[in-house]
């Protein structure tokens, strides 16, 4: 097992940690996380990384027990009723890209009503969430991670990690996560692949497309602490670790009275022999923030 840490000249196989001191980052590697290059230039290798339409699934969990939560009853099928079936995940597409200023990284997200097989309206969009994460409220690594800690549309803080695994086959996968700073409500994941270059949505999923490798997830066996041990013996998972289906780890603590909060995202994927982990924490409201990136890949 090697770890690779604080390279930024590839995509596939770097790590960059950075600290976010008074919301800017200044990092390891100082070309990349210097508070006067923060910018998102569109020709970066961060920029190119990230964008694009992402396909994929979406569920809700509770951040104690990890149970997923099924979708509200009036959207679900009758066949699906009728064969006594709870589903958990939503269809999703992630439409990403860099504001053209550089100055924030544009994420709109878009649920599908649920079907039953390839019914015609299966592109019939449930609801769209848009974020706009400022610069100054981002840390990132040039495979197309990120984590940040910003306001949501609502006015909401938020909390959200992205880790990537740009290898894999036939497409990029990445998990994303999202979650209130207080701690309060559930964690919400996303299992996505690149599907096409970014669009914002102007071509939407059918319930018969995408990559099977990111098909719905939640309803199945929580299996991270064994696929973690397999892709990744030398990592130890946090006691307070909750695991997921599909290789999926959080961590969450959070004290809404002084605003601390410490966040961990971890996908293991087995087929590359990869575990990608994201760490975001601050000691209190006021307090400087961390956040660090590790790519750990097997050599087996």
């Amino acid at each position: 097992m090697s770890v690779h840490r604080a390279r930024a000249t590839t995509p596939s196989f770097s790590t960059h940690s950075s600290i976010l001191r008074g919301g800017r980052a200044r990092g390891v590697d100082a070309k990349r996380a210097s508070p006067n290059t923060r910018a998102l230039d569109h020709t970066s290798t961060f920029a190119d990384a990230v964008a694009g339409e992402w396909i994929g699934h979406c569920a809700s969990f509770d951040p104690r027990t990890g149970n997923a939560s099924s979708l509200p009853s009036h959207l679900v099928p009758d066949a699906f009723r009728e064969w006594g079936m709870e589903i958990k995940d939503w269809q999703s597409q992630c439409s990403t890209t860099t504001r053209a200023d550089g100055n924030a990284l544009y994420v709109k997200d878009a649920r599908f009503v649920p079907v039953v097989g390839c019914e015609a309206d299966a592109s019939t969009v449930e609801s769209y969430e848009r974020d706009d994460i400022v610069v100054d409220e981002a840390s990132i690594e040039e495979g197309g991670g990120y984590s940040a800690c910003y306001e949501d549309e609502k006015g909401t803080e938020t909390v959200t990690h992205c880790v990537v695994v740009p290898n894999a086959t036939p497409a990029p996968i990445r998990v994303r996560m999202k979650h209130r700073a207080d701690g309060f409500g559930v964690v919400r994941i996303w299992r996505e692949s690149f599907d096409e270059p970014f669009s914002d949505g102007g071509s939407l999923a059918s319930s018969c497309g995408g990559n099977s490798a990111t098909a719905k997830f939640a309803e199945y066996p929580p299996d991270a602490v064994d696929v973690v041990a397999r892709v990744d013996a030398a990592f130890t998972l946090p006691t307070d670790a909750v695991a997921l289906p599909a290789g999926i780890w959080f961590t969450l603590t959070a004290n809404d009275t002084d605003g601390s909060y410490a966040s961990t995202l971890g996908y293991a994927h087995e087929a590359t022999g990869t575990h990608v982990v994201s760490v975001r924490a601050r000691a209190s409201a006021s307090a400087e923030s961390t956040a660090s990136f590790e790519r750990r890949v097997s050599n087996a």
